[in-house]
């Protein structure tokens, strides 16, 4: 048996909704015989509960954790906690968790139960006779950073998702400023309270929204919610009132133990979960893993769909629920039968001409979010008409450029779908006889399928393809020509159109630009360098667009 980490959450996570201690291991069948279970509670005792006759296996294992858990708990004068054993993702791993309210004391009681599961020489009565001294005092750190609902004065909006949470979550703060609420939000760009960035980095963990919860003076506050916070952290706080899932797709697999795209979601329904039962819950009904999260939670839910005629949505207004739809160019809101239009799709900046699918997506995702707050159609209206309109709305995501009558879009796309919804707009822009160049590349903390896969659904799509290596990304991989050697691998299943390697995201855009002519698009997957691309553009006489002048093609 192995010890892999012991880890202090401070608020929901995957295992418990409440502040939790996950201890997990490494086992291999021998750790699970008969012997091996009845020698660990051996190494226990007097702790251990008697048993003449252990029984095999992981749930026996299990068992005899919880119990001895539950037992140094009470012993220490403390009330046992809420506790699971959890098999993982990762083969032949399982966790105890188990819930805490005094930091020390628990991460001691973890460190115990690990070491004697270990086989590490240690007395364990001994050490177990030592925990409850580590109950003396109660500095702040000692407590779980989780604040609590009596803790909390204004609405909290929980924003999570695979693709499309940043701007969501930019779009609802936009709209709720707009009716002249004071919000605080967070991002991977940053900490911001009312439009001032006062904390610059990836704050889509607790800490920033620790932040701006500790604001004086806001409204509500906006919380986009990624998988690494509520894995390596948990939630920030213990509920929130709103809560909004975009979509699910691979993304980030591989890491902290989630492999598949159901894990990940799993990891992305707590904060579902932990959505107060009289508030809301906004989800995307034309993403299945979506729809598949719905079941069991007790807040009630708005399905958004651009699909006027998708099942789950109907089944639901059938019933008298509420959904927002995107149908014949409008946005609208229904409930149950009754149905009104919000605004026209063409008319919203986001959309660039009702074309961008992904946006419009958000669109819906950040109205479902407005409307579950109770404001009012007009006022979501006027938000939706009004952002975008300025490139600083929403920056790194989707700028789109004319540039001598050629077309130049810069977006943030880093994932598998988010390029395709990139090709997707930019064929729409392509005008006859024109050519697609594509510059792909992204962070290195994807498995080797994903690079792979970007690679070949560029060069399905796209007459020229610019791999960009991506220094600044590596995250964990052991070089660039590692990463562009899985790139050129997938452009080559694509159909290997013509390609070339560029030493960054700048030398990439100098590549794609030569030779541009008018008519043609040039799509980048731009992650480190926006600011600087989109400067260059400038300078060199480009001007935004707001809106594709040719109708998509398909994607074949």
């Amino acid at each position: 048996m192995r010890l892999i980490e012991i880890r202090d959450l401070d608020g929901p996570n995957l295992f418990l909704l409440e502040p939790a201690i996950k201890l997990e291991l490494a086992l291999d069948e021998d750790d699970l015989s008969p012997d091996a279970v009845a020698a660990l509670a051996g190494r226990m005792e007097p702790i251990a509960p008697s048993d003449d006759e252990r029984a095999a296996g992981s749930e026996s294992l299990g068992d005899l954790l919880m119990a001895v858990c539950a037992a140094l708990h009470e012993r220490a004068g403390v009330e046992f906690p809420e506790m699971r054993w959890v098999e993982m993702e990762t083969p032949g791993h399982w966790s105890l968790a188990f819930g805490w309210e005094r930091r020390r004391f628990a991460l001691a009681l973890a460190r115990l139960l690990a070491a004697a599961a270990t086989g590490e020489a240690v007395n364990f009565a001994a050490a177990a006779d030592r925990l409850p001294e580590l109950l003396v005092g109660d500095g702040p750190d000692d407590r779980p950073g989780m604040i609590r609902d009596e803790q909390r004065t204004i609405p909290v909006v929980a924003v999570t998702g695979t693709n499309g949470k940043t701007t969501t979550t930019r779009l609802v703060a936009h709209i709720l400023r707009g009716t002249g609420r004071k919000v605080g939000w967070t991002s991977t760009v940053g900490v911001f309270i009312e439009g001032e960035n006062v904390l610059e980095g990836d704050y889509t963990g607790p800490a920033g929204a620790w932040r701006v919860l500790r604001e004086p003076g806001l409204d509500i506050a906006v919380l986009e919610t990624a998988r690494g916070g509520i894995l390596l952290r948990g939630m920030a706080c213990q509920s929130h009132d709103v809560s909004v899932m975009t979509n699910i797709s691979g993304d980030h697999l591989g890491l902290h133990g989630i492999h598949t795209v159901e894990g990940l979601a799993e990891v992305k329904r707590v904060v579902l979960r932990t959505t107060r039962p009289s508030g809301w819950v906004v989800l995307n009904a034309d993403d299945a893993l979506v729809r598949g999260q719905a079941a069991g939670l007790h807040a009630s839910i708005i399905w958004v769909t651009q699909d006027a005629e998708n099942a789950t949505v109907a089944a639901h207004r059938h019933s008298g629920g509420r959904a927002v739809l995107a149908e014949e160019g409008w946005l609208v809101e229904a409930r149950g039968e009754e149905a009104h239009r919000i605004a026209r799709l063409d008319e919203i900046p986001l959309t660039f001409g009702g074309q961008a699918r992904h946006m419009i997506e958000n669109v819906l995702c950040a109205t479902g979010v407005c409307l579950a707050l109770g404001l009012k159609n007009d006022e979501i209206a006027a938000g939706l008409r009004d952002f975008g309109a300025d490139e600083r709305d929403n920056p790194g995501r989707l700028h789109v450029y004319d540039l001598n009558g050629a077309t130049v879009i810069l977006d943030y796309a880093h994932n598998e779908v988010g390029l395709i919804h990139l090709l997707r707009l930019a064929r729409g822009f392509l005008e006859d006889g024109g050519r697609l160049t594509t510059i792909v590349g992204t962070a290195g903390d994807r498995t080797d399928e994903a690079l792979r896969a970007l690679g070949r659904i560029a060069a399905e799509q796209s007459d020229h393809i610019v791999v960009k290596e991506t220094r600044r990304y590596l995250r964990g991989r052991a070089s660039v020509d590692e990463m562009t050697a899985l790139y050129l691998e997938g452009v080559a299943a694509g159909g290997d159109p013509p390609h070339t390697v560029a030493r960054d995201e700048p030398d990439a855009l100098e590549i794609a630009l030569r030779g541009l002519q008018p008519g043609d698009v040039v799509a980048m997957m731009c992650i480190e360098s926006s600011p600087e691309s989109r400067a260059r553009l400038e300078e060199l006489g480009a001007t935004a667009k707001k809106g594709p002048t040719a109708r998509p093609r398909p994607d074949g």
